[in-house]
C-alpha cells in the first residue's frame, strides 16, 4: 500500500477534490481481507471458478423447468457463506469508515441459487458464463464518497497500479438512474470467489437505493417462478 500512497502524493492526485487516499485505503483493506480469507479456503475448493461455467453446475432435468445444482458446488458454497458470515462478525470497517457510511452484506444462499438458474435459463448466455463473473458479489461492500468522479482517469490509473500486485477489476457501472463505480476483488487464484465494492455519491443515494429495490423486486418475481421449479 505504501507504494500506492506514494503515487497519490504526486501533484496530479493532490489536486483532486475527493479523498482518493481514503478510497485507496478502503480498497487495500478489502484486498487484505480477501487475500487472507481466500487463501484459507483454496484447498477446499474443487472448482476453478474461471473455467467452470454456470451450465456446468446447473442442470435442467425435465421439460417442466425443474433444475438441480451440483451437490459438490452447493456444499462448498454453503461452507463458504458460513465462513464469510463468521468473518463479518470481526470486520470493523463500518466503524473505521463511518464517515463514508460504510456498509457490507453477505449474499443469501437462496438468492445465489436463483441467480444461477436465472443465468442458465433466462439470460442470453444460457449458462455459458464463468462462475466468477456470475457470482462476483458474495460479499459486497459500499461506501459513499463525496465529489467522487465515476469517470476519473486518475482513479483508473490508481486501480491499474494496484492491480500489479493484486488482481482487481473496476468499472463505471452507472446505468439509467443508477450511478456507481464497482471494484471487484479476484486475487491471484481462480478458486477465489470475487468480492465487490460499490462507490456511490451522496446525492445519488436515494435513486441508487430505489434502483436496488426495483432490481430486487424484479428478482423476487423471477425467484417465485424459479422457486416452484428449483429442486436442490
Amino acid at each position: 500500500m505504501e507504494k500506492t500512497l506514494s503515487l497519490l502524493e504526486t501533484p496530479e492526485y493532490t489536486k483532486l477534490d475527493y479523498a482518493i487516499d481514503v478510497i485507496c485505503q478502503v480498497i487495500h483493506e478489502i484486498i487484505d481481507l480477501h487475500e487472507e480469507f481466500s487463501s484459507s479456503l483454496i484447498s477446499e475448493s474443487p472448482f476453478n471458478l474461471k473455467r467452470t461455467q454456470v451450465s456446468d453446475i446447473v442442470e435442467q432435468v425435465d421439460e417442466s423447468n425443474t433444475y438441480i445444482i451440483d451437490k459438490r458446488f452447493h456444499f462448498f458454497l454453503n461452507r463458504y457463506l458460513t465462513k464469510v458470515d463468521e468473518l463479518t462478525i470481526d470486520i470493523d470497517l463500518d466503524y473505521t469508515y463511518s464517515d463514508l457510511d460504510f456498509r457490507l452484506r453477505v449474499k443469501q444462499p437462496e438468492s445465489i441459487i436463483y441467480k444461477l438458474v436465472h443465468y442458465y435459463s433466462g439470460k442470453q448466455e444460457k449458462g455459458k458464463l464463468p462462475l466468477n463473473k456470475c457470482l462476483n458479489d458474495l460479499l459486497g461492500f459500499r461506501v459513499i464518497l463525496p465529489n467522487f468522479k465515476h469517470d476519473c482517469t486518475l482513479f483508473k490509473k490508481m486501480c491499474s497500479y494496484i492491480e500489479r500486485t493484486y488482481k482487481i477489476k473496476y468499472r463505471n457501472s452507472s446505468k439509467g438512474e443508477y450511478k456507481a463505480t464497482h471494484v471487484y476483488f479476484y486475487g491471484d487464484n481462480n478458486k477465489n470467489f470475487p468480492w465487490e465494492l460499490q462507490i456511490w455519491l451522496p446525492e445519488d443515494y436515494e435513486k441508487n437505493y430505489d434502483s436496488h429495490e426495483k432490481h430486487k423486486q424484479e428478482y423476487i418475481k423471477s425467484a417465485r417462478i424459479h422457486k416452484q421449479a428449483l429442486n436442490i
